[in-house]
């Protein structure tokens, strides 16, 4: 009974963790199929991500997936949101452990909830950080609409320079994945930048690769030819301009500021009646239009036309407006600069903190090697005393060796001299000896001799008397 109630226990464990374990594989795999169909089904997408019960989502990662995903969704299925409750278990996972797309995503839709709040400054903040990941990111489009998103604030900032250069990163991307139409439009945004900078180099370049596209829909090709006279209107001739407008290449269109070059092309070619006409047909339709451009080109047509007084009036309004736009570029300027300069600081007392630090090490590392170094001094001094003593010691022992070796000759030359003198003694006492011996003898031969002088003369005397005999 016991085993079988073990067994039992084991099987309903296995059974929780089984489902478990499915249920996170049921909504992870709804995630991925949302994201699959991201692009081209956004709605269904949506609808996928809104059938899954976010209560049963596990782990941070898997909920700023959800997060990231439904953000996604509600952008691309036109529903602006201005809040980050979505969004935000995303912000706070990826921004911090993301990979590049992951980041890049993630601050594109901050941007665009912050566009949504109306926080231009802040949405480009976003999109530029966002653009930061773009060097190891592989999701093209999202990088092509990070550069897109960033032009669009630079346009309303007037910042023309960035603008264009932001469209012609997006259109070069365009062209690498073969997106033809996203290129084209990128491409024509670029080429309103750089004909509203004054570059014609870049002018040049940009409208030859507008050139090459062979099939365009009539929307695509009202807007190149609005450009195309926009670009006759900036660099061109008189001629140029009524070719185009002979050729009816350039009409009204659907979007109302092309009539604005309409009305400029009239008013250079001296149709100011048709010029005027336009304008006021502008003015009358209700739709929203470059005003700073309309009264450009109506002060131009009232001096034409002699109405001194009303074309006063609009350069006032221009010029009010002129005005407006340069303070608002100054106070971005000057926002810029004093972000620039709060950064700067930022970044100068991060500096001298670093600089603290390094030095701190230095001298750490500097009073480490001084210690070290005296006590490899000790160290040595201690070792060379050792050897000092050493060597003392055994020259002690040398001088002593050598002085015992000094005695040792010294008795032994003692000895040899006693020896010697021994020696010499004894020669001496052997000459004496020899001396006394030669004395007795000579002593003796005396005696001998007187003996023999006293036998001869004895001898003598015999021979004396016998002869007298």
């Amino acid at each position: 009974m016991l085993r079988f109630s073990k067994s039992l226990l084991f099987t309903l464990l296995l059974l929780i963790i089984s489902a478990a374990s499915c249920s996170e594989s049921y909504e992870q795999g709804i995630l991925n199929r949302a994201e699959a169909l991201m692009e081209a089904h956004p709605d269904s997408a949506m609808a996928l991500l809104s059938s899954i019960d976010k209560q049963r989502l596990t782990g941070n990662r898997q909920k700023a997936h959800y997060a990231l995903l439904m953000s996604m969704a509600l952008d691309k299925n036109y529903i602006d949101t201005t809040s980050f409750d979505v969004l935000q278990p995303a912000i706070d996972y990826y921004l911090r452990k993301g990979s590049p797309d992951e980041k890049l995503r993630t601050y594109y839709y901050q941007g665009r909830i912050f566009q949504n709040k109306g926080d231009k400054n802040k949405a480009l903040d976003s999109f530029v950080k966002g653009g930061d990941n773009v060097i190891n990111c592989t999701d093209s489009l999202s990088i092509i609409r990070i550069y897109v998103a960033q032009a669009y604030l630079y346009y309303e900032f007037y910042d023309f320079d960035s603008y264009t250069n932001n469209n012609l990163k997006a259109a070069n991307i365009c062209r690498k994945i073969s997106h033809t139409d996203y290129e084209f439009e990128c491409l024509i945004n670029a080429l309103n930048g750089s004909i509203i900078t004054g570059n014609l180099e870049l002018t040049d370049s940009i409208m030859n690769l507008c050139n090459q596209f062979n099939i365009l829909d009539e929307r695509k090709k009202t807007s190149l030819s609005r450009y195309k006279l926009a670009y006759a209107l900036k660099f061109g001739k008189k001629q140029e301009i009524e070719d185009l407008i002979d050729s009816k290449k350039v009409d009204l269109g659907s979007n109302i500021n092309n009539g604005l070059d309409l009305a400029l092309a009239y008013n250079v070619l001296n149709n100011n009646i048709r010029a005027k006409s336009i304008l006021d047909y502008i003015a009358e339709c209700g739709t929203p239009f470059d005003t700073i451009k309309y009264q450009s080109v109506y002060v131009s047509i009232l001096e034409d036309i002699g109405n001194y007084k009303d074309a006063l009036l609009r350069y006032r309004d221009f010029s009010a407006r002129v005005d407006s736009v340069n303070k608002f570029k100054f106070e971005q300027k000057a926002k810029a600069v004093e972000e620039k300069h709060q950064i700067e600081l930022m970044a100068q007392n991060e500096s001298q903190r670093h600089s603290r630090i390094i030095w701190g090490c230095i001298g750490g590392i500097v009073v480490l090697s001084m210690g070290l170094f005296i006590l490899i001094l000790l160290f040595r001094s201690k070792k060379a005393n050792e050897k000092l003593a050493l060597e003392k010691a055994r020259s002690k022992e040398a001088e002593n060796a050598k002085l015992k070796a000094e005695k040792d000759m010294v008795a032994l030359e003692n000895e040899r001299y006693e020896l010697e003198n021994k020696n010499l003694q004894l020669e001496m006492d052997k000459k004496a000896l020899e001396a006394e011996n030669l004395a007795h003898r000579v002593t003796e031969l005396e005696n001998e001799s007187e003996s023999l002088t006293a036998l001869i003369a004895i001898i003598c005397k015999g021979i004396k008397r016998r002869c007298l005999i």
